[in-house]
């Protein structure tokens, strides 16, 4: 693993120093490079690593370092050392630079998962996001404006920072979600409903076009919504079912086969094919960590009987 030099590490105090979001932002993202999560949860935080260090070296002459050195090294030198954090302890927060800041276009950044892949993403803002599989988020680089907005397609997790000033709104087909600081799952994987669950804090559900209040929900709880008709329930719900997928656990209550063949579809990334009859009794409750998919099918075989054949992102179920 390649370390910072001191002339690196200077050239990194020095914009972290230029005002507080930017410290900000690069102390969580050596909180969230550090971070252990179970597979199959992945950290993508390489990309605002050489965003943090773009920025950083304009500040620089030119001569100082060829960019093609710059994003080599980048992802390396913001696992931070214990000397970068030393560097930017809170005694510099008191500290100013007289060098200005070049202010950065703003831009919309699109994350999307490929079926099989989950992301954990670091938001301009501090937020972090749990991006499961098949799923998109986009939303503005720098968070502009007097809202912090993103626009979700699948599900997502959302610890959301703290902002009084600047609400945090989750889009996703046509119902907004709004937050200050907040814990929450949105799930639009079935095309006909949306569920919006609130781990803790306070969540204030709206329609995007007419802005029109539908609920405020309490931890524990969670929004259905009917996209065709727009009727809504609450109800409580559990966590583990709604955010198991988050540590790495794919989650089946009361499943039918059609809910688990979608969910090993979506977990694994593979295409799966049936041939013959499924039986409709299928209930399905369980949790499965850290499997295969072989193993699963293998368990499930216990139960139900049927062969199947994995062949690389193919998979044949046969009654």
């Amino acid at each position: 693993m390649q370390t910072a030099t001191e002339e690196e590490l200077d050239i990194l105090k020095k914009w972290g120093r230029l005002n507080e979001e930017n410290l900000k932002l690069i102390e969580n993202l050596g909180k969230t490079w550090k971070e252990d999560t179970p597979e199959p949860l992945f950290t993508h935080v390489e990309s605002k690593a050489n965003e943090i260090w773009a920025a950083a070296m304009q500040e620089q002459p030119k001569k100082l370092m060829s960019w093609r050195k710059v994003f080599r090294y980048a992802a390396a030198i913001l696992i931070f050392s214990v000397s970068f954090f030393w560097v930017l302890n809170l005694a510099d927060r008191g500290k100013t630079e007289k060098e200005d800041s070049t202010a950065l276009a703003s831009t919309f950044i699109l994350r999307e998962n490929l079926p099989g892949q989950k992301t954990k993403v670091l938001l301009p803002d501090g937020t972090v996001v749990f991006l499961n599989s098949s799923s998109s988020i986009k939303y503005q680089e720098n968070f502009e404006g007097r809202e912090r907005r993103v626009v979700l397609n699948g599900e997502a997790f959302f610890e959301v920072a703290k902002d009084a000033n600047k609400p945090f709104i989750v889009e996703c087909l046509g119902i907004e979600t709004e937050a200050l600081g907040t814990a929450f799952n949105v799930n639009a994987f079935d095309p006909h409903q949306i569920g919006i669950s609130l781990i803790e804090g306070k969540v204030r559900i709206n329609e995007s076009e007419t802005s029109s209040k539908l609920a405020t929900l309490s931890p524990g709880n969670q929004l259905l919504i009917n996209l065709a008709t727009r009727k809504f329930f609450e109800q409580a719900f559990e966590s583990e079912e709604v955010i198991g997928w988050t540590v790495g656990k794919l989650v089946f209550s009361h499943a039918d086969f059609q809910a688990i063949t979608s969910g090993l579809e979506k977990w694994f990334g593979v295409d799966i094919t049936v041939k013959g009859n499924a039986p409709e009794d299928w209930q399905v409750s369980t949790v499965y960590q850290n499997q295969t998919l072989k193993n699963i099918l293998t368990d499930l075989q216990y139960s139900k009987k049927f062969a199947y054949e994995i062949n690389g992102t193919n998979v044949t179920i046969t009654f």
